[in-house]
């Protein structure tokens, strides 16, 4: 059979397979090594969990048994390597684009939700990744997908919300966001006289059931119910990325300016604009799937852009683009829904045309270029009334910069490079030198050389180069990898004062710069 006769025939399974097959392809192409933060706790947590030595305590990462057990499976199953670990992002994101196609109505089509789905740049950053927030794109969209079936099958359902909340919570606490889900849906129900009874008891009832056993493990285990919410509170450090340390000014653009600046600059703008059409129709027609992707839609929007992350004090969330990724889902679901309606009312498209160029001059106020140029092209897109196959030009456009990032990340970063370099530097441990290297190299030892604890032992951090000095063996060497200027700026202060050592301390002995890599060897003076 051809395979446009093929597409046409299988719509549904053909653009699932196409998109599927890209998200794997993008999985096998896309990574770009470890970030050198929170995903090395989560690898390391993963491999102590089911070797049996991983310890829950008071530090609210260890209790995010969602985040790593999967992960910690991976590793168990394929191997060690954080590339195939990062596997469990790839279907988690498959698995929910797999629910997605399956409820779409035949008379929209799979491949707009199939192309927005598989375009955010960040969104597919985070596929190759060990983040708790790759797994909650799965469990954030299960809570609305298991909402849709409350009317024929209410238990069924009711127990889809309940696992969504539940593991999404064990997974990370940004599932909360969603708690306003259910009641929305409870109340426009409730106003059109459609109440479920029996789905809103088995949702009130397994809620409570869950969240009694949950809180019984922490009372029995740890002497509190509300443990997790204290050491999620005690969690909590002052940053920049913190607002209630700091003025009122600060405070006001957090809650004003600030998300609509994020949406643009992190390309999550085009998502929330082309997602309009569908909301405009729902609060016309309020009818199913809309109403449950709508809502979760506004109940995340709202709690990301309002919710505090502290019990005692309000603190908004820093928007950090990682964190976003979980809208993309329900997002893509929407724009899919809303495809035709803004193409057949020239009034809405002019909105949306207006909208988009309202990011343009955000991009060109801040200097991005890029971003600014992308956003132009969407927009000449939808300026062009009458395109033929305005949905396939469309995702060329947004497949630009989502394949673009894979050769900008190559280059920043050159993992390779360093991880070839660095194993090089360190193959032949018997009486070395140590190395004094990067901070965040040092924090990820256990990630980059697993199993080889002498290999560990020779990386030493540079910030603690005041209690190591006096302890440094005659020679030494220091192993420096460019990347922290974009990562890990402030690492600057602690390499500035490196070298002032080194130049009153130490003698070069030999020096390698090839790439983002500093390889040098001293000698006391």
């Amino acid at each position: 059979m051809p395979i446009p006769e093929i597409i046409n025939k299988s719509p549904k399974k053909s653009a699932f397979l196409a998109g599927a097959i890209f998200l794997l392809g993008y999985w096998l192409i896309g990574f770009d090594g470890i970030t050198f933060s929170d995903d090395v706790y989560y690898l390391l947590a993963g491999r102590d969990f089911w070797n049996g030595t991983m310890e829950f305590n008071s530090y609210h990462f260890s209790t995010r048994w969602g985040a790593y057990v999967p992960s910690g499976l991976m590793g168990i199953l394929l191997g060690s390597d954080p590339h195939r670990v990062s596997f469990i992002s790839l279907l988690a994101y498959i698995g929910t684009l797999a629910m997605l196609v399956k409820i779409l109505p035949k008379q929209y089509s799979p491949w707009v939700l199939v192309i927005w789905f598989s375009t955010q740049v960040y969104f597919l950053h985070f596929l190759t990744k060990v983040y708790p927030d790759s797994l909650l794109v799965f469990w954030t969209a299960l809570v609305p997908f298991s909402a849709v079936f409350r009317k024929k099958h209410p238990l069924s359902a009711s127990l889809g919300v309940i696992a969504g909340l539940f593991f999404g919570f064990l997974t990370k606490e940004t599932i909360v966001f969603l708690a306003p889900f259910p009641v929305l849906l409870f109340l426009l129900d409730w106003k059109n006289k459609q109440l479920n009874r029996r789905f809103y008891l088995s949702l009130l009832g397994l809620g409570l059931l869950f969240g009694s056993a949950y809180m019984a493990y922490f009372w029995v285990e740890f002497g509190h119910p509300l443990y997790r919410f204290q050491s999620i509170q005690e969690g909590h450090y002052i940053s920049e990325f913190t607002y209630a340390d700091k003025s009122v000014w600060v405070m006001v653009k957090r809650l004003s300016l600030f998300p609509i600046l994020t949406f643009v600059e992190r390309s999550y703008w085009l998502w929330i604009v082309f997602a309009i059409p569908a909301l405009v129709r729902l609060r016309k027609n309020p009818r199913s799937p809309e109403v449950e992707f709508g809502l979760a839609f506004l109940s995340l929007l709202c709690c990301f852009w309002f919710m505090s992350t502290n019990f005692q004090f309000y603190n908004p969330l820093y928007l950090n683009p990682r964190h976003l990724i979980i809208l993309i889902p329900v997002l893509a679901f929407l724009i899919s829904l809303g495809w035709q309606e803004w193409q057949s009312n020239p009034r809405l498209r002019w909105w949306l045309i207006v909208l988009i160029q309202f990011g343009v001059v955000i991009s060109l106020v801040q200097l991005d270029w890029k971003m600014a140029g992308f956003q132009t092209l969407v927009g000449g897109v939808l300026i062009w009334k009458n395109l033929p196959m305005n949905k396939w030009i469309l995702g060329a456009v947004l497949l630009v910069p989502a394949l673009a990032s894979i050769y900008y990340q190559g280059q920043v970063k050159a993992y390779p490079e360093f991880i070839n370099s660095l194993r090089k530097e360190v193959k032949n441990t018997g009486n070395q030198p140590p190395i004094l290297t990067n901070n965040f190299v040092h924090f990820s030892r256990e990630v980059l050389f697993p199993n080889d604890p002498k290999a560990q032992e020779l990386l030493l951090p540079i910030e603690k180069l005041d209690s190591l000095a006096p302890i440094l063996p005659l020679e030494f060497r220091v192993y420096l990898y460019d990347y922290y200027r974009h990562a890990y700026p402030k690492e600057q202060e602690d390499i500035d004062r490196l070298e002032i050592f080194l130049q009153n301390h130490c003698r070069l002995i030999e020096e390698e710069r090839k790439g983002k890599i500093w390889n040098r060897s001293f000698r006391m003076k």
